[in-house]
């Protein structure tokens, strides 16, 4: 039905209906006007053009501008625009902002308009219609020309999915441009306190002039290719304002069956109109849901407007354990950008299987709080896999830590219009309008928090993934002495040069094992002081049996610039046959920064040095030439002693710091059957030390009976471990 509108009111934008119903192309009259490449003229001087639009799944978004070039002031009252498609149907445009109707000579002046489409509608087959209202037509107007909207659509309209709301439909308080374009992002499917969830992320850009906040009664939902609907909650961004003119991302949630199907599936804008359903717009979800492969980049979603940050799952190895599944997974954060980009809190979960089953893992790493330009930072994910599940068949979701927050959306949003003072006529136009503004019930999108503590950053699916191998087999050749090059800097400091400089194997008496002990040394090359690190480290042998190091009782806590620090590590190893393989990989790892399992930083290729017959010895940092020797025994009222006569060159071959835990070296006194039958202690630090020069160790006290020509003193170095004391003999002397 056309209804005779005798003017058109730009004081309210509820009244600015141009046409409403559905007319063929040929039932119009011919243009009053003429229509040129550039626009629709009105006179050789002044005509109407297409300066954008936006088209979504069911609305459109454009302005018209009218160029002035005559000498006279022109009342836009005087004319209007209708949408219309190829197949002569028209839509309603309605205007979306509050402004003067008058363009003065030489000005040019643009009207922004927001027409409801039907579902389906390409830019190719949508035009504007421009018109002169006219009483003399049977349809009250006369057609001036058409603009293509095709021409003037918003770059990557066509390929990304987009709906604008006209929030004033749901709030007569908000100003009449108060509109919100959404604009489809990535959505997921991720396990969640064990139930399925969708997230999808949608950029939504403020179209008015205004501030708003969405309104409370707009309802989002969830409708798969069954038609089953599933109610969606905004859970990021309820209580944001958007600024005029800004964009900022809504994430919503919503909870779906394992059964729903991942196709054909849709969102839908609506309000409650007391009981009814009104729907605002609709957008296909086809393209949105989202995995990444492995060694595949993805945009990270969270970014700030300008930041060019992206994460990547560079691989993920599992290994099949006794209890269970073990899998690490490594998550690379990339800057991209040429500014510094703030670091995201991550942790993750692997999820597997249709139950819902999921197993959170967390990287704990002391970062940086900024990303420069160009740099990276690595993520390790370990967790333990129920035994049987298929690593290659599970997906690792990365997750960000957003906080929580209380606020919530009050139930009115409001803003002010903005835009000329003076109205486009004072007459009281008649109103066709369709827009209802029924009671809002149910829930909405203001009953939430902002947000929920935590949101889906990306879906990497772990196809590919690889077992892992022996580290014995994998471990790179390293030279000892040399520096130990580390995979993950967090670590160990940068400035810190770690070496491993001795391992010997230490004998236990009767005790069914050995223990072999690690030198490190450890330099600081920086400017300040730092902490002595905690190397987590473990021998592995040929079989893939590791054994695990054990730091000295006692260490110092930090190391000065420009010095060097020797700490030690013991292993408890079988008492293995003679003819045994002694080598090893020396693994470095962390396993303070995961919540499972452990990160490896190096494997390198070692072997236990072999005690060689010398009359040299190394106890680094120090060596010990024994350059004589002799022992004796005395008698002196009643009482027996033996004498080990030696001149030795005792010397500090590496200036490194040591302590009152280094090593000592112990002398003891064994007779024929192989009994000790005395021991002396002495120490290569403070009183009492072994010097360059003669030195005489005496063991007393000894029985009548514990004397007998086959004595012979054995020396080791020893040192105090958690594990008990560990001994290495180094000389013999008979």
């Amino acid at each position: 039905m056309i209804r005779k509108l005798t003017s058109l009111s730009f004081k309210h934008t509820s009244l600015a209906l141009l046409l409403t119903g559905s007319l063929t192309a040929a039932s119009w009259a011919a243009p009053s006007a003429h229509a040129a490449s550039a626009g629709v003229y009105i006179s050789d001087s002044s005509y109407f053009t297409l300066n954008q639009a936006a088209l979504s799944s069911s609305s459109l978004q454009f302005s018209v501008s009218l160029h002035n070039g005559g000498n006279k002031t022109i009342d836009f009252n005087q004319y209007g625009v209708r949408v219309t498609d190829s197949s002569g149907h028209s839509y309603t445009a309605k205007l979306s902002e509050k402004k003067s109707a008058s363009v003065l000579p030489g000005q040019d002046t643009s009207f922004r308009f927001y027409a409801s489409l039907d579902e389906g509608e390409t830019a190719d087959q949508l035009q504007i219609d421009v018109f002169r209202w006219d009483e003399s037509k049977a349809d009250f107007m006369s057609h001036l020309g058409n603009l293509p909207v095709a021409s003037a659509i918003q770059e990557g309209q066509a390929q990304v999915p987009e709906e604008i709301i006209n929030l004033r439909t749901l709030d007569s308080t908000l100003p009449t441009d108060s509109s919100i374009a959404f604009q489809l992002g990535q959505s997921v499917r991720v396990s969640e306190n064990g139930k399925w969830v969708m997230y999808t992320q949608l950029s939504a850009r403020n179209l008015g002039a205004s501030s708003v906040k969405l309104p409370t009664g707009l309802q989002v939902r969830l409708v798969d290719a069954n038609g089953l609907k599933y109610a969606s909650t905004v859970v990021n961004g309820s209580g944001t304002t958007f600024l005029p003119g800004e964009s900022d991302t809504v994430t919503l949630k919503t909870p779906i069956s394992k059964q729903m199907p991942v196709s054909g599936l849709s969102l839908e804008y609506y309000y409650l109109n007391q009981t009814e359903d009104v729907t605002l717009g609709t957008m296909n979800l086809n393209t949105s849901l989202q995995t990444t492969d492995l060694n595949t980049k993805q945009t990270y979603s969270g970014q700030q407007d300008g930041e060019k940050m992206t994460v990547q799952a560079n691989s993920s190895k599992y290994s099949n354990q006794a209890d269970g599944v073990h899998v690490q997974t490594i998550v690379t954060l990339s800057n991209d950008g040429d500014a510094a980009a703030a670091v995201p809190s991550f942790f993750a979960s692997y999820q597997f299987g249709d139950a819902g089953t999921s197993v959170k893992a967390s990287d704990n790493t002391a970062r940086n709080e900024y990303l420069a330009p160009k740099e990276t930072t690595t993520y390790y994910f370990n967790a333990i896999l129920p035994t049987g599940v298929d690593p290659n068949a599970a997906q690792l979701v990365l997750w960000e830590n957003t906080g929580s927050s209380t606020s919530s959306v009050s139930s009115t949003s409001s803003g002010t219009a903005t835009g000329t003072t003076g109205t486009a006529g004072s007459s009281s136009a008649a109103s066709t309008t369709g827009t209802t503004s029924g009671s809002n019930t149910g829930s909405t999108t203001g009953s939430n928090s902002g947000t929920t503590g935590q949101m889906p950053v990306a879906v990497f699916l772990l196809k590919g993934a690889s077992e892992a191998q022996n580290g014995f087999t994998t471990a790179a050749a390293y030279k000892l002495g040399s520096k130990l090059t580390f995979t993950n800097s967090s670590v160990v400091n940068k400035n810190l040069d770690v070496s491993l400089v001795e391992l010997h194997a230490h004998q236990n008496d009767d005790l069914g094992y050995k223990t072999a002990i690690a030198k490190y040394k450890i330099t600081n090359n920086g400017s300040s002081t730092i902490a002595l690190p905690e190397l987590q480290n473990e021998l592995i042998d040929s079989s893939g049996n590791s054994y695990t190091g054990t730091r000295q009782t006692s260490v110092t806590t930090q190391i000065t610039p420009g010095s060097s620090y020797v700490v030690s590590y013991s292993y408890l190893l079988p008492n293995k046959k003679d003819t045994d393989d002694e080598s090893f990989a020396l693994n470095i790892f962390d396993d303070k920064s995961v919540s499972q399992g452990k990160v490896n930083i190096g494997t390198y290729q070692v072997a236990l040095q072999a005690e060689e017959v010398s009359d040299t010895l190394a106890l680094y940092p120090f060596t010990i030439k024994v350059n004589s020797d002799s022992i004796s025994w005395l008698y002196n009222n009643g009482t027996y002693s033996y004498q080990l006569n030696l001149d030795l060159d005792v010397t500090h071959e590496d200036q490194v710091i040591v302590d009152s835990n280094f090593s000592k070296v112990e002398f003891d006194m064994i007779d024929s059957l192989g009994r000790i039958v005395g021991t002396q202690t002495a120490s290569l630090l403070g009183t009492g030390k072994l010097v360059s020069g003669n030195q005489k160790i005496v063991v007393t006290g000894l029985k009548n009976e514990q004397v007998d020509s086959g004595v012979k003193v054995n020396m080791y170095e020893v040192i105090e471990t958690p594990n008990g004391t560990a001994k290495r003999l180094i000389k013999q002397f008979h």
